[in-house]
C-alpha cells in the first residue's frame, strides 16, 4: 500500500476534545450491555493515540467486524442516535424518543435502553448516562471528573411522566427561575442537551457538552450513496483548500480525474486523456461518475471537516463501492495525520484489512460483534484472545473461525 504524500494544514494539539468510551445496552440487536472503549492497551507507538491532560491515552481509530445482520451497524447506529437525540426538539409530548429496544424476548417494551458515554471536552473527563423507553426518558445524567471522582453537574428524572430537573449548585449556580424554564421546556421525550437550543441560559459544562456535539460530532455516513451530497457540493464550490486537497489526493490515489467544479449545484469531473492528436481534456457530469468516484469524493469531503473539526466521525461499511486498496488508503492517511483529536469508528465486512495489524494500527483498534441464536449481539475486543503473539497471521486466524465471528456457511 502506497504511503499517502498528502499534506494539510490539520495538526491542532488543544483543546483535548475525545471520546473516551461508550456503553449500550437494550438498543437493536445489543440485548445485554457492551462496551466499546478508546483507551489502548497499553502499545502507544501508533500515530492513532493521543494523551489527555489526566495521562490516560486514547485511540483515534477503531474497527469493528463481523458477519452480516452481526450488529455491527448497530453499534454505529447507536453513536447516531445520540446525536440526534441530543439534536431533536420535538414538537409535543407525544412524539416519542425514537429508540429501538432489543425486541426479541417476552415483554420487549418493558425493558429501558441504557446508554452511557465518556468523553474528554476541553481536558476535563464527562460523564452522561442515558436511561429512556420509546415514550419517554426516565432518567438522564451528566457528571464531570474536576478530581479523580465524577461531580454531577444535572440529573433528571421522570415522575409520573413529568420530567424533574436537579443542578448541582457549586459547579452549575442557576436560579430557581431558571431551573423552572429548563424544567418546564423538557418535555419526556427529549434530552436537556436539546432544552439548551431552546433557552437563552447558560449551563457550565453541559454548555461546553452542546458546543462540543454542535460542532465535533459528525453524522453517521452509511454505505449506500447514488449521488453527491448538497454538503460535499458545497464544500467543492466554497473552499479552495478542498478542492485543492481533493485533487491531490484523486492524483495520488491514481484517479483519472483531472478538476471537479460545481456549477449550480451540479458536479462536473474534467478528464485528461491520451488521444490520438495527444493530451485531451474532457468535463463529463457526475451521473457519469462511478458509484465508487462519487463514494471518495463523499468520504473525502467527510473526512476533510473531520480533521479541520478534530471531530468524531461514524462510517458504515467503509469498504462499500470501493476498492480495498483505496479504502485502505484512506484509513492510513487519517491515521497518519500527526498532532490530532479527530476519532474514527468504522464497520467493514472487508476482513483483509486484518493483515495491517502491527503495521497501520494496533490490536487494540479491532473489534468485533457476533450475534447469538437468541439474536443478542456480542461485542469483543481482539485483545481479549490469547496467544495472539503466537499467531504467523490473525487474519488467518480469523478465517479459519478462531476468533468465531464469521459466517458459517454449509
Amino acid at each position: 500500500m502506497k504511503t499517502p504524500q498528502i499534506i494539510a494544514n490539520f495538526a491542532i494539539s488543544k483543546p483535548h476534545i475525545m471520546i473516551h468510551e461508550l456503553k449500550i445496552k437494550n438498543f437493536k440487536s445489543f440485548r445485554d450491555e457492551v462496551e466499546i472503549s478508546f483507551e489502548p492497551s497499553g502499545d502507544d507507538r501508533y500515530n492513532s493515540v493521543v494523551t489527555m491532560p489526566d495521562g490516560v491515552q486514547l485511540l483515534r481509530f477503531a474497527v469493528v467486524l463481523g458477519a452480516n445482520a452481526s450488529g455491527k451497524s448497530n453499534l454505529l447506529d447507536a453513536v447516531e442516535f445520540l446525536r440526534e437525540f441530543w439534536n431533536n426538539i420535538p414538537a409535543t409530548n407525544d412524539d416519542g424518543t425514537n429508540v429501538q429496544p432489543f425486541l426479541m424476548r417476552k415483554s420487549a417494551l418493558s425493558y429501558d435502553t441504557e446508554i452511557e458515554i465518556k468523553l474528554y471536552v476541553d481536558g476535563i473527563r464527562y460523564w452522561y448516562q442515558l436511561t429512556v423507553n420509546p415514550e419517554k426518558v426516565c432518567r438522564e445524567a451528566l457528571f464531570v471528573y474536576l478530581t479523580n471522582r465524577p461531580t454531577k453537574v444535572f440529573c433528571r428524572e421522570d415522575v409520573q411522566g413529568v420530567s424533574k430537573l436537579t443542578f448541582n449548585s457549586t459547579v452549575a449556580k442557576l436560579s430557581p427561575a431558571e431551573v423552572d424554564i429548563m424544567t418546564m421546556n423538557c418535555l419526556r421525550n427529549m434530552s436537556v442537551l436539546a432544552v439548551l437550543k431552546k433557552v437563552n441560559i447558560a449551563v457550565p459544562y453541559l454548555d461546553n457538552m452542546r458546543r462540543w456535539i454542535d460542532s465535533r460530532m459528525l453524522p453517521l455516513q452509511s454505505g449506500s450513496l447514488s449521488s453527491l451530497s448538497h454538503g460535499a457540493k458545497k464544500m467543492i464550490a466554497d473552499s479552495e483548500d478542498f478542492r485543492e486537497y481533493l485533487m491531490q489526493f484523486a492524483q495520488e490515489a491514481d484517479f483519472n480525474i483531472s478538476d471537479i467544479k460545481i456549477q449550480k449545484m451540479a458536479a462536473l469531473f474534467g478528464h485528461t486523456v491520451e488521444g490520438e492528436t495527444g493530451s485531451e481534456s474532457y468535463v463529463l457530469p457526475e451521473n457519469c461518475q462511478s458509484t465508487g468516484t462519487k463514494r471518495m469524493v463523499e468520504l473525502e469531503s467527510l473526512i476533510y471537516t473531520q480533521l479541520k473539526r478534530q471531530a468524531f466521525l461514524c462510517i458504515d461499511e467503509i469498504e462499500a463501492s470501493m476498492h480495498p486498496n483505496l479504502m485502505e488508503y484512506i484509513l492510513a492517511k487519517f491515521i497518519n495525520t500527526p498532532d490530532n483529536q479527530s476519532q474514527l469508528l468504522v464497520s467493514t465486512h472487508y476482513d483483509p484489512i486484518l493483515e495491517d495489524i502491527d503495521d497501520l494500527f494496533g490490536k487494540d483498534s479491532v473489534w468485533f460483534t457476533e450475534k447469538g441464536k437468541d439474536g443478542n449481539t456480542t461485542l469483543f475486543s481482539l485483545v481479549d484472545f490469547k496467544g495472539l503473539n503466537k499467531l504467523s497471521s490473525i487474519h488467518r486466524a480469523y478465517m479459519n473461525g478462531q476468533f468465531g465471528v464469521i459466517p458459517q456457511i454449509i
